[in-house]
């Protein structure tokens, strides 16, 4: 795909940098788990993010998009969480325990990657960039759980490891409106151009992948 660059026409609604950037794209599906969206963890829009995020998944699969779902997991000991236990959240995502699951509309299934993550960026301590490199990608589109913690870590460390990203807004999970709104513009702070709607991606797909 050469060096392709997002540029402001992609905002503008004229996709074709867009559609060759994802020649090289990958679905990241951040952390949709049930401590995240029915039960410990408190957050807004899972009742909003959950169709949304459905319909890319649908959409994507398709368009054989590869996608990637990541899970956060923790030892019962809690010898793993390290500071992550100072802030705001309690205890969570414990091995097999039931809130740690996949929330049910939004499971990986057969070909597709899972990636189980102990710290807030998908990328530290994982294998996330050998199988980014695996599958040639050099841009991630990101949805998932929390836009302000697990899906902004994980946008800055893509920015920091050289892949183009997008974040789909409307498919994002917050710990508040506040927080959320203000890791979107983080975010398009790295890259200009990286929020999108899933309207919009959806329609993309389904226009110039004949899906």
């Amino acid at each position: 795909m050469g060096n392709a660059h997002p540029t402001n026409d992609v905002q503008n609604g004229d996709f074709l940098t867009l559609k060759l950037i994802l020649e090289n794209a990958v679905l990241l599906a951040i952390d949709f788990q049930k401590d995240f969206m029915e039960s410990i963890v408190s957050t807004v829009g899972t009742d909003v993010v959950v169709p949304k995020a459905k319909q890319v998944l649908e959409v994507a699969r398709r368009a054989k998009i590869p996608i990637i779902h990541t899970q956060e997991v923790h030892r019962k000991e809690l010898v793993d969480f390290g500071r992550e236990l100072d802030g705001a959240e309690p205890i969570h995502c414990l091995e097999n325990e039931p809130g740690t699951d996949f929330h049910p509309e939004l499971l990986p299934i057969e070909g597709e990657f899972t990636v189980p993550k102990r710290r807030y960026s998908a990328f530290f301590a994982t294998d996330l960039d050998i199988l980014l490199r695996g599958l040639k990608a050099d841009t991630i589109v990101l949805m998932g759980a929390l836009t302000d913690v697990c899906v902004h870590y994980t946008a800055v460390d893509a920015h920091q490891h050289d892949y183009h990203f997008f974040v789909l807004e409307d498919c994002c999970i917050g710990s508040d409106w506040e927080a959320h709104r203000a890791a979107i513009k983080a975010m398009v702070y790295l890259q200009k151009n990286a929020c999108l709607d899933s309207r919009d991606f959806v329609n993309f797909l389904k226009d110039f992948k004949n899906c």
